[in-house]
């Protein structure tokens, strides 16, 4: 029986696997694994990842260690600084990005470089934004922005109408000043002659209902504890079904 999925509650270190030939690079071991937990950044070496290429999960316990192929990510509970996401941007193949309770911590975000550029999701939840400045440089090719329980930010971008590829704006739970942004990036769409953007907005939020967030069902798809902070890595696999789950959610 060969082993397939390695999941644990604590961060642990995957060593070298075997090779047969190390020369050709030629791994065996690790080949048959397709899940992987907690894993520690300080063991992704060039052979570790190499020996688990059929890898279609992969969850690393910090932000430092990102294979170049990734298409999806997911943070949460992570805290980390809004300026940490300029080195996400500079993932090269990355999709689709969900930043989930308290991703990320701190009230602004200001992209200093011009970076994701194939995002095509964008997915913001529950956390303490509050001021964003950005350019359609930041995301040129997004085609759709999910906010949902950003209870202090509201304002999106004005530069966001620049975004030609721009389809979707969404947003539950939040401030109805954001929605009123929404609906400015929607308007100046038109005036530049472009297809105007479709803005959706449901629940909006009252500061004076703050108990009815607590029942809120924000986006978790996984079996962790709430508690531990963690970074889910899903890569896309075109010739493999397993990974329906994951893009199951991103559909929705």
């Amino acid at each position: 029986m060969q082993l397939r999925h390695l999941k644990l509650a604590a961060k642990f270190y995957l060593p070298n696997p075997p090779s047969v030939s190390a020369d050709k690079g030629s791994h065996m071991g690790f080949s048959n694994i397709q899940t992987i937990s907690c894993l520690s950044p300080g063991c992704c070496t060039k052979e570790v990842i190499m020996g688990i290429q059929n890898v279609k999960e992969l969850g690393i316990t910090s932000t430092k260690a990102f294979p170049a192929t990734l298409k999806k990510l997911k943070l949460e509970g992570t805290l980390l600084s809004w300026s940490y996401l300029d080195i996400i941007a500079e993932l090269p193949n990355l999709e689709v990005l969900k930043l989930v309770f308290n991703a990320c911590d701190g009230e602004e975000w200001h992209p200093n470089v011009k970076g994701f550029n194939r995002l095509k999701l964008l997915l913001i939840e529950y956390n303490d934004l509050k001021y964003w400045k950005a350019t359609d440089d930041n995301f040129p090719v997004l085609e759709r922005l999910v906010l949902n329980v950003c209870r202090y930010l509201k304002e999106i971008p004005i530069e966001f109408a620049e975004i030609h590829t721009l389809q979707l704006i969404e947003l539950t739970r939040c401030l109805p000043e954001l929605g009123e942004s929404a609906t400015r990036i929607q308007k100046e769409q038109e005036d530049l002659g472009n297809n105007p953007v479709d803005v959706r907005i449901s629940n909006p939020y009252d500061e004076f209902d703050d108990d009815e967030d607590d029942d809120y069902d924000y986006d978790n798809d996984d079996d962790d504890d709430e508690e531990n902070s963690y970074v889910d890595v899903a890569e896309d696999n075109d010739n493999e079904d397993s990974d329906a789950d994951a893009a199951e959610h991103d559909d929705n």
